[in-house]
């Protein structure tokens, strides 16, 4: 009978019934083994022990503390769980609470408090009591109304007068619009009594009034909306009560009133868009045409997208030109008598004016050396020579036509005008934005840093007073601790006291926004966060943190398109920024989702970012504020003043300071003559050579200026700038080919300069438009051929001559090959790399040069197992679209499974499903010619599966 027992197993985990036993519980040591006897026992499947129950909850508890089983339910607490007079204070406390918040709402929406109990003169009247219509009127209505259509006869229509009905329909019409308003409504008071009345019950006054006044501006009550806004800024005169009479004033044409209203809004907020626009609104009709432009300006400057006030500009503008004076007449064109002229005539002769035929003085093509352009500053030309061919694109098809000899002179001198007008106006140096940047003691672009140098031994302190520098310094420490709120009070209290005490710090002030912004972010408050950021970088153009900032509050309100264009901007600046990288990959995913392919039609464009902010974070240094600057300028000068010193070096700063100021300004000349000075007491400083060289390029001296970069050459032939400037020099002298080999020793250097590679394309272009126009207009040279008699046998081997020719392909190669110039620039030498950066480095070089060869013996270099590694998160549309075309060329020919290996590793890269997705029709039909060529390929390593699958990957 016990052997029958022990075999007998429970109906839920099937375990022994003889396990069901104090003993083996007791020596049992499994925790989920007696979990198990422990759910069995009290689901009572087998009987009900309470005792062994207990047992096995105790053993349980002794081997494992928090196993769950062990947890039991705990009822909802109720009166009996309490004592009495726990149970009467609970009950108090949620009836006390019911009973205020019924008030509290009671008050909000009667407002019945004894002071909003107005007297009954102060009331105004019920709204639209007696604006009713007459009885009369209801009975004309109603007797029409009644009326029923009765069916005509066919033979009528021949006497329906079309526009007769049409009429009577219009004016049916028109006679329902009109409702007999009463206009003797008596309006209330434009005042409220406020006395006695708190803060926010003010606030609700103002607010229920101005309501009222909407509700009356809506059904076109403009007397009674007067009424209501004035009764709403009696109570508490607010911007948006203000605005809105204006508006109401605009309506019936008060317009003085209109401008007292604009002029209160604007003393409260100077920027407010709505005052100044209905501002401009008045003065337009008030024929103020000059200051209503001028605010119009100011709202543009506001919201540069504000369509409305673009169109209220323009027809300004109209206005304003047809109010001056007709006497004012326009300066006639000019006549220019064009005569044939020998080759180095015309080559002295470069100044002359094309006229349009219209007659009005505007030059087609401006020659010599005028320029309408006003100087501008140190920095990036603003616009550059279209490098799709622009202003001197040759016509074809008026190149097929025969031309004369004059003709072809003009056009010729018509092309060296306008080479040289596009590289006068080619004011875009590597160093510059909005003014200048003195990168130690060198002008480059950007905010300018401090001039005191390291060798006088000071350094520059903040220029916030001390009560902002102290709250920045506790903002930043309860920023470290966590507290944001707190934090952004101080920022907000050393913003105020820094533009309170009208001290020019700029650089400090955008600190502190982008400070502020931070807190904001936390906080998760974007809108707040957004402007803060735009305050910064109004201070500090390109800087990173306002930018970061920024672009993850656009991120965060979904607003994909600003965040795209705000990370990309970052990636100009400093392409190592990995949440930036990452970011633009995944904002890329989510427009192709939301716009599809055309996304990047949608996206604003995206700023070029100068090449100083790059050299910055290259050189590892910072901008300071302008006013540092001038500070330590007006100082130098100062002291020189009272104390004058035979110091060469202090007469070195103050020339070299001068010349920066100078600089700044436009006034090229002067810094030139600065400069010199300082070269006269040190010749051995290399950045007054690039700087003055930057001053003869401004100039369009530009033989000067490449002395200068080769004098800085001699002595450190790697110095970005001087090689960067030469190239701009070699470029005015129209020496393209030099110019392209300076920019690209700068693109080996640093290979990220986004500007430079910009301006080696353009170069380029440059270079193959003139080399194809000298081609065109060079004259064939004919040569004599003399014929002789020769004969028989002397013909026979003319012709075993010419067929060995013919066999022999080689030898014409190499002789085609040394008659023939070469296109390309010296061939590239190509290193096996050790990691991504240098991998990175080269591939973006061949990339430029579009050297296919050059990229095909890389690859041949490298694993393709580290092709993945290497590339990073690098990969690009063009490097994807050279390596393809790298693996088509000769060097793969023969070797078709390091193809499908590359291949293979390449779908394996980071970005690969991105720029996968991007691929036009060409690459996709490269990519597909690749792949014939695999499957068709002998001797192969892979099978026809792996290919096949290799294709599903490339989604062919």
């Amino acid at each position: 009978m016990s052997s029958w027992f022990s075999h007998e197993t429970t109906k839920t985990y099937h375990l022994p019934i003889d396990h069901l036993d104090y003993k083996f519980i007791e020596k049992c040591t499994d925790v989920k083994y007696l979990e198990k006897i422990l759910k069995i026992l009290r689901s009572g499947e087998e009987g009900f022990f309470p005792q062994l129950i207990l047992f096995c909850e105790n053993r349980i508890e002794s081997l494992a503390p928090n196993s769950r089983v062990l947890r039991k339910e705990k009822p909802v607490a109720n009166a009996s769980d309490f004592t009495t007079e726990e149970w009467k204070k609970i009950n108090d406390d949620l009836t006390s609470w019911i009973t205020e918040m019924k008030e509290d709402e009671y008050k909000t929406r009667y407002a019945t408090t004894e002071v909003f109990k107005e007297n009954v003169e102060n009331l105004p009247p019920i709204r639209s009591s007696e604006n009713h219509l007459s009885l009369s009127q209801n009975e004309t209505v109603k007797t029409k109304q009644k009326k029923k259509n009765i069916p005509r006869d066919y033979k009528e229509w021949d006497k329906f007068d079309v526009e007769k009905e049409c009429s009577k329909i219009e004016n049916q019409e028109d006679d329902n619009s009109k409702t007999s308003i009463n206009n003797n409504i008596k309006l209330p008071k434009a005042e409220i009594d406020t006395t006695g009345m708190t803060t926010k019950e003010k606030t609700f006054a103002a607010h229920r009034e101005k309501e009222k006044g909407n509700e009356a501006f809506v059904t076109g009550d403009y007397k009674e909306a007067i009424a209501y806004y004035s009764r709403s800024i009696s109570a508490l005169p607010t911007v948006a009560s203000y605005n809105n009479r204006a508006q109401t004033e605009i309506k019936l044409q008060n317009w003085q009133n209109a401008l007292q209203d604009c002029e209160a809004v604007l003393k409260m907020e100077p920027e407010n868009i709505k005052a100044l626009m209905r501002r401009s609104t008045v003065y337009n009709n008030l024929q103020n045409f000059k200051a209503a432009a001028e605010d119009l300006r100011k709202v543009l400057h506001i919201d540069p997208k504000n369509a409305i006030a673009k169109k209220k500009l323009l027809d300004i503008d109209k206005n304003l030109t047809e109010s001056k004076p007709i006497s004012q007449t326009q300066s006639k064109g000019k006549r220019i008598f064009i005569e044939e002229i020998e080759e180095s005539e015309e080559q002295e002769t470069n100044e002359g004016e094309f006229v349009n035929g219209s007659g009005d003085g505007k030059t087609a093509v401006l020659v010599g050396k005028e320029s309408t352009s006003e100087p501008a500053d140190m920095g990036n030309v603003q616009k550059k020579f279209n490098s799709r061919g622009g202003a001197w694109k040759p016509d074809h098809k008026e190149a097929q036509k025969p031309r004369d000899r004059s003709e072809n002179n003009v056009k010729k001198g018509v092309l060296e005008e306008t080479i040289r007008e596009s590289l006068q106006d080619d004011k875009k140096e590597i160093n510059g934005y909005q003014g200048s940047y003195i990168n130690g003691n060198e002008i480059g672009e950007g905010k300018p840093k401090d001039v005191e140098s390291s060798a006088a031994g000071k350094s520059s302190s903040t220029l916030l007073p001390a009560n902002a520098a102290k709250l920045k310094t506790e903002g930043n420490e309860l920023f470290k601790d966590g507290q944001f709120g707190e934090a952004m009070l101080k920022y907000s209290r050393a913003i105020e006291n820094v533009l309170s005490s009208g001290i020019q710090a700029p650089e400090d002030l955008s600190i502190l926004y982008s400070n502020r912004a931070a807190c904001y972010l936390k906080e998760g408050n974007c809108a707040d966060c957004i402007q803060d950021c735009n305050s910064a970088l109004e201070l500090h153009p390109y800087s990173i943190k306002p930018l970061l900032r920024r672009a993850l509050a656009y991120e965060s309100m979904e607003r994909y398109q600003q965040a795209y264009v705000d990370y990309k901007t970052l990636l100009q600046i400093d392409s190592g920024i990995q949440v930036a990288n990452d970011s633009v990959n995944r904002i890329t995913r989510t427009l192709i989702d939301l716009d599809g392919p055309n996304w990047r039609e949608k996206l604003s464009p995206i700023p070029v970012v100068p090449v100083s902010a790059q050299l910055h974070w290259w050189d590892g240094e910072s901008f300071t504020s302008e006013s540092k600057q001038k500070k330590a300028a007006n100082t130098c000068r100062n002291q020189l003043s009272q104390t004058p010193s035979d110091n060469a070096e202090e007469k070195f700063k103050l020339f070299k300071n001068q010349g920066n100021e100078f600089v700044k300004k436009g006034k090229y000349e002067e810094a030139l003559m600065k400069y010199s000075e300082c070269i006269k007491l040190n010749s051995q400083e290399k950045t007054i050579y690039t700087n003055r060289a930057l001053c003869f390029l401004k100039l369009l001296k530009y033989e000067e200026a490449k002395k200068d970069c080769d004098h800085v050459l001699q002595m450190d032939d790697s110095n970005i700038k001087a090689l960067y400037r030469r190239a701009l020099a070699y470029k005015g002298l129209e020496n393209y080919e030099a110019s392209i080999e300076d920019l690209n020793k700068v693109l080996l250097i640093d290979s990220s300069i986004a500007e430079v590679q910009k301006e080696l394309d353009e170069t380029t272009q440059l270079f193959k438009l003139k080399r194809e126009f000298t081609a065109n207009n060079q004259p064939k040279q004919r040569k004599k051929i003399e014929i002789q008699e020769v004969n028989e046998q002397e013909e026979d081997d003319t012709e075993t001559c010419s067929s060995n020719t013919a066999i022999n392909p080689c030898n014409a190669k190499e002789e085609l090959g040394t008659a023939m110039p070469l296109n390309s620039s010296e061939k590239l030498i190509i290193s096996k790399p050790s990691n991504a950066y240098e991998f990175g480095q080269i591939i973006n070089i061949v990339n430029a040069r579009k050297d296919i060869a050059a990229c095909a013996e890389l690859l041949a270099m490298i694993e393709p197992k580290d092709l993945p590694v290497l590339l990073s998160n690098k990969l690009e549309g063009d490097i994807f679209l050279i390596i393809i075309q790298a693996l088509q060329s000769d060097v793969f020919s023969q070797k078709p499974n390091l193809v499908y290996q590359h291949l293979f590793y390449l779908s394996k890269a980071e970005r690969f499903k991105v720029v996968q997705t991007l691929l036009g029709k060409n690459e996709i039909e490269q990519v597909q010619q690749l792949l014939a060529s695999l499957s068709n390929a002998q001797d192969q390593q892979f099978s026809l599966n792996d290919l096949e699958n290799l294709k599903k990957t490339f989604e062919l």
